[in-house]
């Protein structure tokens, strides 16, 4: 049942209709409850299999990152397992996990260079094509030192969400106008910089999340400087920061500011505090902080994931949540009206609540503030 849950949430999530840089992160995370792993990436690619970006989850080592780009990239990596080209050639499908270690894989510069400082040991590959076999990208799960290997029933469960996962990504939406945006579960990141924008340290995951801002990572972000990342929201604050400051009274420090940029990967949020020197003569530091928004109906998805409902139930629970009245759910569930009866029986009788407002504002309080 656990396997089954999973994988209707993750089909719930493909019918979101969300774009890809928001499409991603999300599966990424939903496809741990079918199919356990360390962390999990995935690669968008053209039709040529050419690597235009990726997005892995966790903070980017950008040194490993531009290690594999210089010298790993169709390059050394095919002395462990095909080069990333070799994509253009293979069909859709799971890509089982015993044709991607080995003695071979263990024994190789890529795993020693790049895998294991990262913490990967196995992996499972997916190649994802579209109507027609145009090729869309590949999926990759990582498990660490210490975890069992991925089975016959990892590949199983993965390939059985491929199709749902290759159309959401072809048929991707657009970012709804004046949609309402909640934090996203990961963590606030953090930059210290000066007023005139040095940027002196940041958080694990800073610029993981200023890359996705723009799409994902790539070589040329890679290279990029951190300022010129998330669409220029580093600038910006710093511009506001310093208006600020002019505008404070010479008796007060000035406030902290805040920005909200809007992004591919959606709103990005973004606050600034001067930070007040020890001594006399130090020169003043910012410290930034920066979160990524996601879309409510997101965060509604998550939050029926963690509860005790069966796939059929959680399905009623949208409806519901939608204001749709039994009837008309049962027309768009394809179900009889009967079993959506039964169904809003027993979710009111698992959650304790006793009418579909109450069943909201359930929903409300698991939602981020």
């Amino acid at each position: 049942m656990r396997f089954i849950k999973a994988a209707a949430a993750l089909r719930a999530l493909c019918r979101l209709g969300l774009p890809a840089e928001q499409l991603v992160p999300a599966l990424l995370e939903s496809l741990h409850d079918l199919v356990p792993s360390y962390r999990n990436l995935f690669d968008w690619t053209d039709e040529n299999a050419q690597l235009v970006r990726y997005f892995v989850e966790g903070p980017i080592d950008t040194r490993l990152a531009q290690l594999y780009f210089d010298e790993f990239h169709n390059r050394l990596e095919s002395e462990a397992m095909p080069a990333f080209a070799a994509l253009a050639r293979l069909p859709a499908g799971v890509r089982g996990a015993n044709e991607l270690g080995g003695e071979r894989l263990y024994r190789s510069a890529l795993y020693h260079e790049i895998w294991k400082p990262q913490g990967f040991h196995t992996r499972l590959e997916a190649v994802l094509r579209g109507a027609g076999g145009h090729l869309l990208g590949s999926l990759v799960l990582y498990r660490t030192v210490g975890d069992p290997p991925f089975n016959a029933a990892d590949e199983a469960r993965l390939a059985a969400v491929l199709p749902d996962i290759a159309a959401a990504l072809q048929n991707c939406g657009r970012a709804v106008v004046d949609e309402h945006h909640l934090p996203a579960p990961a963590p606030p990141e953090a930059v210290l910089m000066t007023l005139d924008g040095n940027i002196c340290h940041v958080s694990a995951g800073a610029q993981t999340l200023l890359m996705l801002s723009e799409g994902g990572a790539s070589r040329d972000l890679l290279s990029r400087p951190l300022h010129e990342l998330g669409g220029g929201v580093l600038p910006a604050l710093l511009l506001k920061l310093r208006e600020s400051r002019r505008a404070a009274s010479a008796d007060r420090a000035p406030l902290a500011v805040s920005l909200v940029q809007d992004t591919v990967a959606g709103p990005l949020q973004a606050s600034a505090t001067l930070l007040a020197p020890l001594q006399p003569a130090a020169a003043p530091l910012v410290q930034v902080t920066l979160r990524r928004l996601e879309p409510r109906r997101l965060a509604v998805e998550r939050a029926l994931r963690s509860l005790p409902l069966t796939p059929g139930q959680a399905a009623v629970c949208r409806e519901l949540l939608h204001g749709r009245s039994r009837t008309e759910a049962a027309a768009r569930l394809g179900v009889s009206t009967a079993t959506v009866v039964d169904h809003v029986r027993k979710i009111y009788g698992a959650l304790g609540v006793r009418t579909a407002m109450d069943l909201r504002a359930l929903l409300d309080s698991r939602l981020p503030r």
